[in-house]
């Protein structure tokens, strides 16, 4: 039988707390004995300078020193976490629900697209030229010329989206602007992509690959990545602002007693969100100019269908590599992590009531997972205590029943 290791999660944090504490008094003890240092040198008679030329000064040794055990910290702090989430069977089954929430939303969006494709509501076709063209249905096209001519063009042009107003969109057809509701890109956007990717391909197969193709490939594939980074930037910064404001709440939550320990959390929190938004928008941008250039293959609505795959598939890859870099982002986030804790402060009142809230949730969390836990080691156990707990539920029941009928027959009667 294999031996197993019993670590606890609580007592890796009490001495990554330690870690910090004892950082605080290091930092403290070298900047006080380098000023007592310079104060000396200053002091002293000039004849006598030349005996402290070398003379170590503790600034450095002590910065090298509060480095190595800040790095020393982060690393016990993240061994902690993880031995933490490797023992939380409820986060284990909400990141499946997770990802199997992100594969059913992928697949809602690629067919919302194929259904306004396979209903003709814009149509793609090779010209006498073989370029791409693109024609709305005249439906469509009708109803965006009625409304592009009238003066409530900007209302509609608004409940498709506010951002539709801006002034690049003032002279795009509203046709254009519901293909890019649907398709997330603009039809003269896919057109071009499609054409690029295409004449690149073609050129690499016959060995006629020239600078200009390179180039026509580079200029509309960054165009086209540009469209999804604003999507993709938004919702990503939102999910991660939201995860790091309840860190930041349970921080305040655990360490509000201890300041330096606070401060640190905190920047790491800012750290951990700015990183994984980079990580994750820059793969899911060039996941959706690799997606589409492959999708250009069977055409424009390949390109759009494969950009939306290639989003998807790269904002997971990004999402694994944002752990390669964690502790470098936190490390770096460190450094501000004074001007993050002011900031912080003037909405403290705020975070420490919503740091309540996590608080609770993580209690009833860690109940769930002593239940589940419970329940997998002596399953039989389990299932006789619910039905003794039901069977008392249901006495409880009975007699509040009987209870009830005495009393009504009793004042009543009279009935």
């Amino acid at each position: 039988m294999a031996n197993k290791i019993s670590v606890d999660p609580d007592r890796l944090e009490e001495l990554a707390n330690q870690f910090v504490l004892d950082l605080s008094a290091i930092e403290a003890e070298y900047k006080q004995l380098h000023l007592d240092l310079f104060n000396l040198i200053s002091s002293a008679p000039a004849e006598y300078s030349h005996c402290f030329s070398h003379v170590g000064d503790p600034w450095g040794t002590g910065n090298q020193l509060v480095d190595r055990l800040s790095e020393m910290e982060q690393d016990l702090r993240m061994t902690a976490n993880k031995f933490s989430d490797a023992d939380n069977l409820v986060a284990k089954l909400y990141k499946l629900h997770e990802k199997y929430g992100t594969l059913t939303a992928m697949g809602a969006l690629s067919a919302k697209k194929l259904t306004y494709y396979g209903l003709g509501f814009t149509q793609f076709a090779k010209n006498t030229d073989d370029l791409f063209t693109y024609r709305h249905m005249g439906i469509l096209h009708q109803m965006s010329d009625a409304i592009d001519g009238s003066k409530y063009r900007n209302v509609a042009k608004a409940l498709l989206s506010p951002t539709y107003l801006a002034k690049k969109y003032n002279n795009t057809p509203f046709a254009n602007l519901v293909h890019k509701k649907i398709a997330q890109y603009l039809p003269d956007d896919v057109v071009k992509f499609t054409s690029s990717s295409t004449a690149l391909f073609d050129g690499i197969q016959n060995r006629a690959l020239d600078s200009s193709k390179f180039k026509s490939f580079v200029q509309t594939g960054a165009k086209f990545g540009r469209t999804n980074a604003i999507s993709t930037l938004a919702v990503t910064g939102i999910v991660e602002a939201g995860g790091m404001g309840l860190k930041i709440s349970e921080n305040y939550s655990k360490y509000g007693d201890q300041p330096e320990i606070l401060k640190r959390e905190n920047a790491k929190a800012v750290g951990h969100a700015v990183n994984n938004t980079v990580a994750i928008t820059g793969g899911s941008i060039a996941g959706a100019v690799v997606g589409g250039a492959l999708g250009s293959l069977v055409g424009p609505v390949g390109t759009v269908i494969g950009a939306t795959a290639g989003s998807v598939v790269g904002g997971f890859v990004g999402e694994k590599a944002a752990k390669l870099t964690a502790g470098l982002a936190e490390k770096a986030a460190m450094v501000f992590k004074e001007p993050i804790h002011e900031g912080l402060e003037m909405i403290k009142g705020g975070l420490e009531k919503a740091g309540k809230a996590v608080e609770g949730f993580n209690k009833g969390v860690d109940f769930v997972n002593d239940q589940i836990k419970s329940t997998i080691a002596d399953p039989v156990g389990k299932v006789k205590e619910i039905g003794k707990g039901l069977s008392k539920a249901k006495e409880t029941a009975s007699s509040l029943v009987d209870g009830a009928k005495d009393f009504l027959e009793d004042k009543f009667s009279f009935f």
